[in-house]
């Protein structure tokens, strides 16, 4: 029997995000605390999680015990609770919808891409922000799927 070695994945931002900062982690990283980096700060909080960039890579960088997120959008806040309570269940929704996208042709896809956010955008006025529930599940589903497949991640809300 032989051995395989397994490296480990780092989690990225799961959405593309208008600001998002990805692709300036490195020049962020030069101006984390020197208490951080030395293992002096052990709780995180991040008031704008937004796409996530910056959380993601201080909490996989740094030993901390603790880290907290928030964001004005309730919409982001809404899908990072379903990951951090069901995310097989948001995955099976993702997948669902990945699968049912790759079988339709170029047409069909533009359709359905449309016809999901106009349910999105409708179902807005009726969704508790307050009170997790399952249609968070659906909704943060429809979220991730709209961002992925949309021009430059950048989908419209109305």
């Amino acid at each position: 029997m032989s051995t395989v070695a397994i490296k480990a994945k780092q989690a990225k931002p799961f959405l593309k995000w208008a600001g998002g900062k990805s692709q300036l982690l490195s020049q962020f990283e030069a101006l984390y605390p020197r208490e951080l980096k030395q293992g002096n700060i052990k709780k995180y909080i991040e008031p704008f999680i937004g796409g996530g960039a910056v959380f993601f890579d201080v909490v996989q960088k740094y030993n901390l015990s603790s880290a907290f997120i928030s964001d004005v959008n309730p919409e982001i806040v809404m899908v990072y609770q379903v990951i951090q309570q069901e995310p097989e269940k948001l995955i099976e929704k993702l997948d669902n919808l990945a699968q049912k996208y790759q079988s339709l042709s170029e047409d069909n896809r533009k359709k359905i891409y449309y016809e999901l956010r106009e349910q999105y955008n409708k179902q807005r006025l009726r969704i508790n922000y307050q009170q997790y529930n399952d249609d968070w599940i659906s909704r943060s589903a429809i979220l991730i799927f709209l961002n992925r497949t949309c021009f430059n991640g950048l989908f419209r809300l109305n």
